[in-house]
């Protein structure tokens, strides 16, 4: 019996402590110039961190979610710049599951390197190194389109830059 009630509560702490609790979106108010502040930019980040982490799903409502706090973080934030240029579009390939990704990793890159955060270049190179890592990982469930493999190989030659062209 004891054996049975240790089973359960170890269990169950591990899935509390390995299951993430994503922030309550419609909470954050993200409207004025002074709603992005340190708690918009935590949850942003957390938002990318399980984007970026959780497997590709499109009919996860979770994931949905995110993505669009994401999207409403990054079109409202004054203090940095996005750029949905050639190379978004080059990697995502028309898959708005990529794209959706490669804003997640744009938003992660920032918010961890602010210093970093006016270098477009740096911002798109290192978004597509997290969306490497990410689609080279199975349990990711991640469709590699034709550019997408181009972008692997060349990640993996050391000529990401020279593909993406920066």
């Amino acid at each position: 019996m004891k054996q049975l009630l240790f089973a359960i509560l170890f269990f169950s702490t591990v899935n509390n402590v390995f299951s993430q609790n994503l922030p309550k979106y419609d909470e954050i108010k993200i409207e004025t110039k002074e709603d992005f502040n340190e708690t918009a930019n935590n949850a942003a980040l957390q938002a990318s961190n399980y984007l970026l982490s959780a497997p590709m799903d499109s009919k996860s409502i979770d994931r949905l979610k995110t993505l669009q706090f994401i999207i409403k973080w990054m079109s409202g934030t004054p203090d940095f710049n996005f750029t949905l240029d050639e190379t978004a579009i080059k990697v995502a390939k028309n898959s708005d599951d990529i794209l959706g990704l490669y804003m997640a990793a744009m938003t992660k890159y920032v918010l961890e390197n602010k210093t970093e955060s006016k270098n477009q270049n740096k911002i798109k190179l290192n978004a597509v190194k997290l969306i490497v890592a990410y689609s080279k990982d199975a349990k990711n469930n991640v469709k590699i389109n034709k550019e997408l493999k181009k972008a692997i190989a060349a990640e993996e030659s050391g000529k990401l830059e020279e593909y993406l062209k920066l």
